[in-house]
């Protein structure tokens, strides 16, 4: 959990620009792989961040 906080953390010191690319990387490396696996990482990434998650989902076009 300390570390979910702690990516929390660094998340939100980045600038938007930063969040943007960042959620844009994120995406772009989860597209292909299992769709089962996708929404598992959409759920950690939750834990980090409400904000990433909607990115990332709204780049890929994911429904949850």
């Amino acid at each position: 959990m300390k570390e979910l906080i702690q990516a929390g953390n660094f998340y939100d010191s980045l600038s938007e620009e930063e969040k943007n690319e960042l959620a844009d990387s994120i995406a772009a490396d989860i597209f292909f792989i299992n769709e089962e696996l996708q929404h598992e990482l959409l759920e950690l990434l939750g834990m980090v961040s409400c904000g990433l998650r909607e990115k990332i989902e709204e780049i890929n076009s994911f429904t949850t």
